[in-house]
Order: structure tokens, then sequence, then C-alpha cells
């Protein structure tokens, strides 16, 4: 129940409207240290919906840079922990502790109900595959990031339409180098491979957290048209905004416009002829939002999976290991077959229903297809 005044001084600010800010629907992905300070302010704030997606647990050294976590919270899931006390800041704000992995549970349905996203997460992974999703949903994204000295935010209006420039317009080549080191020549993960660790402090985590909730709920009077980079100095003070032209060659605004349109992957042998009009016979692939195996094969003794039927395993759930033969013992003789984009008909005579996948995208001349797959409870 609203406390009689609790948003009162609010109402004396011209150009902020607190009715904005209590219909607001907000997904936050991260509860580390730039996204205690996003809830923070979110909740004095008095936004109205909060979704807080974090599968990481507290350590003794979040303390440092967390103002929502305790000494007693040590080993709690950070989300769960980030609610209970966003509650405590304000009943009134309604928030949903998520402790999976975003990527991995998403439920669709859900995620379209969000008007911005906000990205406190250090994974460029993670950011790229946020970025996607919402650009095809409509849902403005904001993406923060920190350093020890310096804080930068990146805002992302979808919900303005075609035409906005999205964060793979921002990347330079050496981005997708720096990704590739992670992973062996066959397109899994290295399993010596170890996540550098980028230090911060709150200072620099507040500056992020705060200008990063101004930015989802809209303040002003004046919206969002264009994407723009924020910098932060924390020891200057000095900012530079920057606007953040769309790339002719991005990976994303290039291949995949709108307009966008779902289909069921059960209803996909009925929609195949809209997909690709005036062409049936036209091979059309689809894009994998991440790489899947479809089968493996050991060379030496020959023992393998997928040669019937394709796997369609989440390669982001092995690491390199898997080149060497359970069966016979032989080091790296295992043949792997990784792919991220497959024929649409490849996915139809399969009569697979579900992929360790939530959707993948289908690219013709009438704009761009979200193909969504059923829930598979039953895969590792």
């Amino acid at each position: 129940m609203d406390s009689p005044g609790r948003y009162q001084r609010h109402t004396l600010i011209d150009w902020f409207s607190q009715a904005d800010v209590k219909n607001a629907r907000i997904c936050v992905v991260g509860a580390g240290a730039v996204g205690n300070e996003v809830l923070k302010c979110l909740a004095l704030l008095g936004a109205g919906t909060i979704d807080v997606y974090d599968f990481d647990r507290i350590e003794v050294h979040n303390l440092t840079r967390s103002v929502l976590f305790r000494e007693s919270d040590i080993g709690r899931n950070k989300a769960e922990c980030a609610a209970a006390r966003v509650r405590e800041l304000d009943p009134n704000v309604t928030i949903a502790a998520h402790t999976g992995n975003i990527l991995r549970d998403l439920n669709l349905q859900t995620f379209s109900r969000y008007s911005t996203l906000i990205c406190c997460v250090d994974n460029f992974e993670a950011r790229l595959r946020l970025n996607l999703i919402c650009k095809l949903w409509g849902i403005d994204f904001i993406n923060t990031g920190v350093d020890s000295r310096n804080a930068v935010i990146d805002t992302f209006p979808f919900s303005k339409g075609e035409g906005v420039s999205c964060y793979e317009c921002t990347l330079p080549p050496s981005v997708y180098q720096r990704l590739s080191q992670r992973y062996s020549c066959g397109g899994l993960k290295r399993a010596a491979f170890i996540e550098k660790r980028i230090p911060t402090t709150v200072i620099t985590a507040s500056l992020a957290g705060s200008l990063a909730a101004s930015k989802a709920l809209r303040l002003g009077p004046a919206r969002e048209q264009k994407s723009d980079r924020i910098f932060l100095d924390s020891i200057t003070g000095l900012s530079r905004p920057v606007e953040l032209p769309r790339r002719s060659d991005c990976p994303v605004c290039a291949q995949f416009q709108g307009p966008f349109r779902c289909i069921q992957v059960k209803d996909l042998q009925a929609e195949l002829v809209k997909l690709r009009p005036g062409t049936p016979g036209q091979p059309l692939d689809m894009t994998l939002p991440e790489s899947v195996i479809l089968a493996f094969q050991c060379k030496a003794c020959g023992v393998g999976k997928g040669q019937d039927a394709p796997l369609f395993w989440r390669a982001g759930d092995y690491d390199s290991g898997l080149a060497n033969c359970s069966a016979c013992g032989a080091e790296g003789a295992v043949e792997i077959t990784i792919v991220d984009r497959l024929p649409l008909e490849t996915l139809i005579e399969s009569k697979a229903r579900s992929l360790p996948l939530p959707f993948a995208l289908a690219a013709s001349d009438s704009g761009t297809y979200i193909l969504v797959f059923e829930k598979d409870t039953d895969r590792g």
C-alpha cells in the first residue's frame, strides 16, 4: 500500500512523471555491483515492476561494491537477496527474482512485456544475445560497462522501430577476436579458459547504475530517439555523450530487418510457403542465436551420435574435452559437427519441435521470421 506522501517530493519536479515510473516494466540482468545500484535507484524512485536475473552467489569480495548485500548474505543467490532488499526499500515495488540463466531459461512471452532491459553483466556473449533479443521484440536496451575508473552507458531505443543502431553496430573486429580466444578451433569452449574479471569500485558502479536507471525510466519530456553512449570519468567528473550511428555491415542490422513475425515451430510446415514467397523451391536457412552440436564421431573407434538424426545439443554446454573419446580413450579423435546456421528443411525433416534454444531466425525479402521453439524440459 502506498504511504501517504511517499513520492510527494517527486511530484514537485515539473519534468518527472511518477505515473510513468510506476507503469514501467523493467528487466535487470545481473545483480552485481552495477545491478545493485540500478535496483536501488529503481526502488527509491518507485518503479512499478522489476524482474532481476542472476544465477551467481554472493561472495565476500562483493560486499565492498554492493549496497544491497550484507555479510550474513554470503552464499545466497544475488537475485533473491537483492529482490528482498528492494522490497524493504519500497514495498510498493513489484520485484521478482530469477535465479537461472536468462539466456537459457528465457520465456519469450514474459520477455515481450518488458519496456526496458538493463544489462549489468560484464560478458560480451550475454550482451550480444540480449541486444539481438531486444531488437527483435522492440524492447529498449541499456548496456552498462565499468572498469576501475570509467563508466559507460549505451542506450538503444528499439521501441522507436527500424533505423535505430544496435550494440553490434558499435563493436570493432578486436572484440570478436577476443571472444574467439575462449573457443577451440572446433567451436567448443577451451577447457582451461579462465574468464578475466575487471576490478571496479562502488563509485564507478554507482555512476553507471544511476544513469542507467535514469535512462530506463525516460525521465524528462524529451524521449530518446537515437542510440547513444555516455562515457563518465569517476575521477575528473568529465562526461562525453556520443551518438551511435547504424553500421551498414552490422551482423545484426544488415541481416535481420523488419517487419518481425513470430512462428511456432509446430506451424512451420504450413508457413513455409510464406517464408519463401514466389520461390517455393528455394532453400532457406535459419540462423541460430548460438551454436549447436549436430553430431560427433570418433575417428579411431567409430563410436558417435547424431548420424541418423541431428542431436541439436547446445554447444555452450560442452568444452573441448568432448573431442576426447570416452569409448576408446583416444585424445582429440572425435570429429564434432557444430553449426549456427541450418536449412529449414533440416529442422522440418527432423520433426523436432523443441531445441535447447528459445528461438531461431529466418531472414527473407519480406522481413525476419522468428521461429519459436517449444520448451524442452527433458534436455540436460
